[in-house]
């Protein structure tokens, strides 16, 4: 990456954000993402797709909880 050869921090120009922790921490610096329980996505998706085969009703919006796991591609405020 050019940031990297130049010897330009990520956090010092930049605040970074993931949707997905599997790499996270390997990454250099470690980005801050956010985590949503798998398991909770497929069973909501799971009985959405179930209403909408049944013909019964269903919420066509849902907001699932979230987590902010912060590391060191964001800067503190």
């Amino acid at each position: 990456m050019e940031m990297t050869q130049n010897r330009i921090r990520i956090v010092d120009v930049a605040d970074t954000l993931g949707l997905s922790s599997m790499a996270s921490k390997e990454s250099n610096p470690s980005l801050t993402t956010i985590h949503q329980e798998a398991n909770l996505r497929a069973k909501t998706a799971i009985e959405c797709l179930e209403a909408m085969r049944d013909g019964t009703e269903y919420k066509p919006q849902i907001v699932l909880p979230v987590d902010l796991i912060k590391r060191e591609s964001t800067r503190k405020l």
